[in-house]
């Protein structure tokens, strides 16, 4: 199957099944339920669950054995884009080509939809009907990823560095491997422990996902230079605006690129563990992640 067909068919799958992990609307308070909602169906490409569909198939998995913690990871990503997206951190009023929630509702009800997002991610994991073993294995991982040694601690050191001059490339690695690539890799190893993989199966899939996930945040530097808005559907310049030190100040635009695709090289050696015909899709992935639109 082409990429192309590949994404738009596992998207589908995605935005049907998310709404189905969404409690009834309550009699009251329904603006909460009216924001979360928004916030999960304005668009996305889905990359976090369908790697995460991805990793369980690789390793032998059906994916529709990782279904539940696919759409739990969109729902924590989806949180931490409304509160990234918060005046009192990024200040963004454009998020997926849409007003953001904050933007379209309020900073206090985008608040409780990033947290009710959050708790609901973990609510649905509990409640997964599956082997218990992995189920723990993939909520572990999940929410190391999510918390106070992933993706929380390095939105804080996100704001800790911004407008400072100092900032090493050291820093920014540990910054970004943290904010951004916990996640994508926790995406991809728990799709690998709710399909069986072996131990050397996951740890592959560990370095696939935090090479792929550095290659994302780099382009992602990028395309705050020399993207276009209308394309990728948010504010473009606004690390400039900041004051922020990104890949492109070490490295320029054509440098920066050069190190994504360095990354996507070593994630693309690592898949070599598994045969030719099950990586295929998992190495179109991570070329997608540095060829998206600038």
């Amino acid at each position: 199957m082409e990429l192309k067909e590949y994404l738009k068919e596992r998207k589908a799958i995605i935005d049907r099944e998310i709404l189905k992990y969404l409690p009834s609307v309550p009699p009251f308070g329904k603006r909460l339920y009216e924001a979360v909602k928004y916030s999960l169906t304005v668009g996305g490409k889905r990359l976090r669950p369908i790697l995460c569909m991805a990793g369980c198939e690789v390793v032998g998995g059906n994916y529709e054995e990782a279904l539940t913690p696919a759409c739990a990871i969109e729902m924590i990503h989806t949180y931490s884009l409304i509160h990234d997206d918060l005046p009192a951190m990024d200040n963004d009023t454009l998020r997926r080509g849409h007003p953001t929630t904050w933007y379209k509702f309020d900073e206090a009800t985008a608040i409780l939809a990033g947290d009710a997002l959050l708790n609901r991610a973990f609510e649905v994991l509990s409640q997964w009907n599956f082997d218990c073993d992995r189920k723990i294995k993939v909520i572990e991982e999940i929410s190391k990823a999510s918390g106070m040694l992933g993706m929380v601690l390095g939105q804080q050191c996100d704001m800790d560095a911004e407008g400072r001059k100092d900032v090493t490339l050291e820093e920014l690695l540990f910054i970004h491997r943290h904010k951004t690539g916990r996640l994508i890799t926790a995406s991809v190893v728990s799709g690998g422990i709710t399909g069986g993989g072996s131990e050397e199966e996951i740890g592959t899939l560990k370095k696939y996902g935090d090479s792929i996930g550095l290659a994302f945040q780099i382009i992602d530097d990028v395309l705050d230079v020399i993207g276009d808005q209308n394309k990728i559907g948010k504010n473009v310049g606004s690390d400039l605006e900041k004051g922020k030190v990104t890949f492109v100040t070490f490295f320029g635009v054509d440098g920066a690129k050069r190190k994504a695709r360095e990354e996507i090289e070593k994630a693309i050696s690592a898949l070599e563990l598994f045969p030719a015909k099950k990586n295929e899709l998992l190495k179109k992935l991570a070329h997608f992640i540095v060829e998206r639109e600038y």
